[in-house]
């Protein structure tokens, strides 16, 4: 049986039942019990993930962004300045393909938020085409299925998904897995 690894932040977590479900039978779905959060944290956090998690994978499927957007401290900037978001991007590949040299990797691109302003989300999602490009990865672009209906697809929270969009994020996920299977 196919094992897949899902990688990022809440958003993966809310997706991830949800895609263990749809492929029951098919492949066996793990992803470590925290949020990745921002993509450092998940870069960093991965050495204490990897021993609890398949030691070969057949697909990874990773997104971190919103959280290295957020201007929690109210300092006028992203809490990752473009070039640390790359440098974190990049530095995840370089330890996802040493660790499991055969794994596929799918990036996929941060969600809208329903907050009205999701310039520099389509921003962030553009640096992480770009360095998917670079690599040859393919990008499951999770942007665009939200943004079809974010207040059906959006919490009043603003951030985390309904159950509408729980669904359609995960036959996303799904779809973007399947060439793999």
């Amino acid at each position: 049986m196919k094992q897949i690894i899902l990688l990022g932040d809440s958003i993966r977590m809310g997706y991830e039942p949800h895609v263990r479900k749809a492929l029951e039978g098919r492949a066996e779905v793990y992803g470590p019990n925290e949020n990745g959060r921002w993509a450092g944290y998940t870069l960093n956090s991965l050495r204490f993930w990897l021993p609890q998690l398949p030691k070969e994978p057949d697909v990874i499927h990773w997104n971190n962004g919103l959280w290295d957007l957020g201007d929690d401290y109210h300092l006028g900037r992203p809490f990752s300045l473009p070039e640390e978001y790359i440098s974190a991007l990049e530095r995840m590949i370089t330890v996802l393909e040493k660790t499991f040299p055969t794994a596929k990797i799918v990036m996929a691109t941060t969600t809208p938020t329903a907050n009205g302003d999701n310039e520099g989300i389509r921003s962030y999602n553009d640096i992480l085409k770009s360095v998917a490009a670079k690599h040859g990865f393919a990008v499951d672009d999770l942007y665009p299925i939200i943004e079809a209906d974010i207040p059906r697809f959006v919490c009043p929270d603003k951030i985390h998904l309904t159950a509408d969009g729980w669904a359609a994020a995960t036959a996303q996920v799904v779809a973007s897995i399947e060439p793999y299977l």
